[in-house]
């Protein structure tokens, strides 16, 4: 009995060994979970890099609109100087047209009076005399003919300087503040600007003065004093070509 008691433990154990040292591989699931792992691996892999691919097209396409952005920008911007030329030059020749038609006694007081009618503040002036027509006249031909930009600019301050009464200094201020402006010299350019704003309320060039001093703001940053002068333009000038141009700023910002 002993005997046949210590076979059956001794096949026990013998049992138990072998199952022991049975390989795991055998049951034949280990291999399949490695395969779907690492097919597992390769997807995410993929889709990372989709999703970094995405991003560096976003990337590009924001860096296309930014541009495009600041082209559009740039074509406003000389769209708006293109604008104001036309509007000198309209009123040059609007100014030449008054001054054929006017009765032959009054043609020997040249344009002096003309502009004075305009920008003067409605009190009868004497005409420029011959020095005062030509420094004047010089300044803006080096504006309207020569192209001369940074010619004007002393040319004009030396004209408001010299001649601190004439009925043309409003337009004087106004265009220095222009070439000033168009230089990007802001500060400057706001006082200018201003000035012809403050001590020539019935000057022609007012409104305009106005809606330059909102254009300034807004390249400064300053949206709501911009805002302020734009609706300023609207409602002190609300038919001028100057509120049209304030409604837009309006607009934008």
């Amino acid at each position: 009995m002993k005997i046949k008691l210590a076979a059956i433990s001794m096949a026990a154990v013998l049992s138990t060994a072998a199952w022991a040292q049975a390989p795991v591989v055998s049951v034949g699931s280990s291999g399949s979970v490695n395969d779907r792992l690492a097919e597992l691996e390769r997807a995410f892999n993929a889709r990372s890099q989709a999703q970094i691919d995405q991003q560096r097209q976003l990337n590009a396409l924001q860096q296309e609109v930014s541009e495009l952005r600041g082209l559009l920008e740039e074509q406003s911007y000389r769209l708006e100087q293109v604008v104001e030329r036309q509007r000198s030059l309209l009123a040059a020749q609007q100014d030449a047209a008054a001054q054929q038609q006017a009765p032959a006694a009054s043609a020997g007081r040249g344009t002096a009076e003309q502009d004075a009618a305009a920008s003067g503040g409605g009190k009868a002036s004497a005409p420029a005399g011959g020095d005062e027509q030509a420094a004047y006249d010089n300044a803006v031909n080096l504006v309207l003919q020569d192209k001369d930009y940074d010619a004007a600019i002393p040319a004009f301050a030396r004209f408001i300087t010299q001649y601190p009464q004439s009925t043309y200094v409003p337009n004087a201020h106004y265009w220095l503040g222009q070439l000033l402006y168009a230089q990007q010299r802001f500060d400057q350019a706001k006082a200018q600007f201003t000035r012809v704003v403050e001590a020539y309320q019935t000057s022609n060039k007012r409104a305009d003065s106005i809606l330059k001093l909102g254009v300034i703001a807004k390249e400064q940053g300053d949206n709501n004093l911009a805002r302020q002068y734009f609706e300023q333009v609207l409602s002190e000038y609300g038919s001028s070509s100057a509120a049209r141009l304030a409604q837009e700023y309006l607009g934008g910002l």
